[in-house]
């Protein structure tokens, strides 16, 4: 058991041990850490085991006049690693921050370190900038900041305050979990208290997410939505509840599921009448000893605190036929002992498992769709992309949506359709991202891009501008209504290409509209209308701005495209810019907006109003049109792309270290 407080003078021995240990470059000297003990502006906490002995540390930097806390360097023994020690010690920053009125807390991690960048996300940390040749061997950082929460009530210095936070669907669903809550120190919430007030649960870490999520875009949905866009850790996540929401996106593991529980069987339940047998699996556990390693292993596929495992016995045995999560209102009264223990192991475990498998071969898929309407590229530029995987010895092979058995012959996928989690270009990616191949558009970039109000939670954090965006459910439509400027905007959360977008002009026009998008969806969007003749597009890769395109309003209309009521679609005009003709303030809001959504490749649409750049979309997917998007560029436009390819390849099959990628 670890405890945190203030560095000593005997602890100098234990922090060298650890910096030589945790560091391979940019080490802080027994003289740096002495200086740090005593300094005013310093504060170096320690993480101390039962012996009293340093076991991990963080360095404050105090910025008084800036009103923030930079956060130097903070390290854990590798011996200690995966125990909580690095949340602690962070924690403990944030209070210490907090106690001093401090308004924000700011960092660098390397740039060439994904994981460590999705650990303080999940602390609520948002990239700010990249700073290049930042470290010592020339390897670039990302700046992250935190904003804190105004923190009378901050916990005191060395105590971890309760990470985890329980969102039921209805107030009356909170009654069965008080008491276990109570003795765990969680708090309980209700969905709408949570959607509409982040403020209520915005210390949480972990958002257990106990409403009913059987649907797309359904209530329990957006819980989960919007804890990934408030880098909260939700259980389940919003990969999970999208996969199990399609169940063409788990059916290639019922057989795996199968093949566990065959041979195991027991006698009573081979002779139930209806040939079916349905069981509950809480947070991994089960009741049956039979069904444990296959319910352990469905866990692990679909992280939630709650599944339905569905049975049927066929000619030839058992077999699984479908995963389905509950919510806590089908946990019977004589089952709710089971799932309090199982969620108190949970708390105090904090594991939430998830499949990662990696493999290595070195062939390139392109993903195309010969019959979609509006492809993001034309064949011209698909012949490109080919051309440039050659350059780099590469080999590029077209695939369709039929040839998802033989993805596991390439080394990454390169999807060039357009993206949606309810078809095969989500089911694409989630295999190849578990093979362990590199794939743009990754899954996560898919989720996150294809709803907008992740977009506005995101952005919200991070501080970049955008419309002016209120959430509108069918509970809060006429109190919307009446509190709107006019014309204002409705969008569908996952509308693309202008599609699921309309402008309303007063009050009754917006209930009516709205009214009609809301059977659809259980959230949609009212935003400020901000007409301008062009959008911004910059092209982002990897952070780092690949091209820039102005894109003209359709004749006539306000949106770049133009759908008919004959059926038809319009588009405006283009005019593709050199990055170094764009505004500075355009680019760089660019970067960092997609910061926000990772590491792939993004099409950033903004409007310039009053000289300030609006972010208005972050799209995965962009289109890169021959004669368009690469106007300016040309080939090294697709040479960038495949690059990075080429780089994560190389990683991955650990025949290079992660490089460090440029400002």
């Amino acid at each position: 058991m670890t405890h945190i407080r203030t560095a000593r003078a005997d602890d100098l021995e234990a922090l060298q041990a650890i910096e030589a240990r945790g560091f391979a470059t940019d080490r802080l000297s027994r003289r740096s850490f002495a200086k740090a003990i005593i300094a005013d502006h310093h504060i170096l906490l320690v993480a101390a085991d039962e012996a009293d002995r340093a076991v991990g540390y963080a360095l404050i930097h105090l910025r008084r006049a800036g009103g923030r806390l930079r956060l130097y360097s903070i390290a854990v023994d590798p011996a200690h690693r995966g125990s909580g020690i690095g949340r602690d010690l962070l924690a403990a920053c944030e209070a210490e921050a907090a106690r001093r009125g401090l308004e924000c807390i700011r960092l660098e991690v390397r740039r060439d370190e994904p994981r460590l960048q999705a650990f303080y996300q999940r602390q609520g940390y948002a990239a700010r900038k990249v700073l290049a040749g930042y470290y010592e061997d020339g390897g670039s950082a990302v700046q992250m900041e935190k904003v804190l929460p105004a923190a009378a009530d901050a916990a005191s210095l060395g105590r971890r305050p309760s990470s985890f936070v329980i969102v039921v669907g209805r107030s009356q669903d909170r009654k069965p979990l008080e008491e276990a809550a109570r003795a765990l120190n969680v708090g309980v919430i209700s969905a709408a208290d949570y959607l509409a007030r982040p403020d209520i649960a915005a210390k949480a870490r972990q958002v257990i997410n106990l409403c009913p999520v059987e649907d797309y875009l359904s209530q329990g949905y957006y819980v989960s939505l919007l804890a990934e866009a408030r880098a909260q850790r939700a259980i389940p996540n919003i990969d999970t509840v999208s996969e199990l929401a399609w169940k063409k996106l788990y059916k290639n593991y019922l057989g795996e599921l199968t093949a566990l529980v065959n041979g195991r069987v027991p006698p009573e339940v081979d002779a139930s009448p209806d040939g079916k047998f349905a069981f509950e699996v809480y947070f991994g556990q089960a009741g049956p000893e039979w069904v444990r390693r296959m319910a352990a292993r469905a866990y692990r596929l679909f992280p939630a605190p709650i599944l339905e495992v569905m049975m049927s016995r066929h000619r030839t045995g058992w077999q699984v036929d479908y995963i389905w999560p509950l919510s806590i209102v089908t946990v019977s009264a004589a089952d709710l002992p089971r799932f309090l223990a199982a969620l108190g192991d949970y708390c105090h475990n904090r594991r939430n498992p998830a499949l990662r498998r990696r493999r290595a071969s070195f062939d390139l898929a392109i993903l195309v769709n010969p019959k979609e309407a509006f492809p993001p590229s034309t064949e011209t530029a698909i012949r490109n992309f080919v051309r440039a995987a050659d350059r780099q010895h590469i080999q590029a092979e077209v695939i369709g949506p039929k040839d998802i058995d033989r993805l596991s012959s390439f080394d990454a996928l390169f999807i060039r359709e357009t993206t949606n989690i309810d078809n095969h270009t989500y089911t694409f990616a989630r295999m190849a991202e578990a093979g362990g191949m590199p794939v743009i558009d990754d899954p996560m970039s898919i989720l996150r891009c294809s709803n907008k109000v992740y977009l506005r939670e995101a952005m919200a954090r991070a501080r970049i501008a955008t419309p002016k965006t209120v959430m509108v459910t069918k509970a809060r439509l006429r109190e919307v209504a009446d509190t709107l400027a006019y014309p204002t905007v409705l969008k569908i959360p996952d509308g693309s290409f202008s599609r699921g977008v309309v402008k309303v002009s007063d009050a009754a026009e917006f209930r009516q509209r709205a009214a009609e998008m809301l059977e659809d969806s259980f959230i949609i969007l009212a935003q400020e209308y901000l007409p301008t003749a062009f959008d911004w597009r910059i092209g982002v890769l990897d952070g780092r701005p690949l091209f820039a395109c102005k894109y003209m309003m359709a004749r006539g209309h306000w949106q770049i495209y133009h759908h008919t009521k004959k059926g038809k679609t319009e588009a405006g005009g283009f005019e593709t810019l050199l990055i170094e003709d764009v505004p500075p303030a355009i680019v760089k809001t660019a970067v960092r907006a997609s910061l926000q959504m990772g590491r792939g490749l993004y099409g950033v649409d903004l409007k310039e109003i009053d000289a300030t750049p609006v972010v208005i979309e972050v799209n995965d997917n962009p289109n890169i049109d021959a004669g368009i998007e690469d106007k300016r560029a040309g080939e090294a436009l697709y040479d960038a792309v495949i690059s990075l390819f080429r780089e994560r390849i190389l990683v991955t099959k650990g025949l290079a270290p992660r490089p460090a990628a440029p400002a």
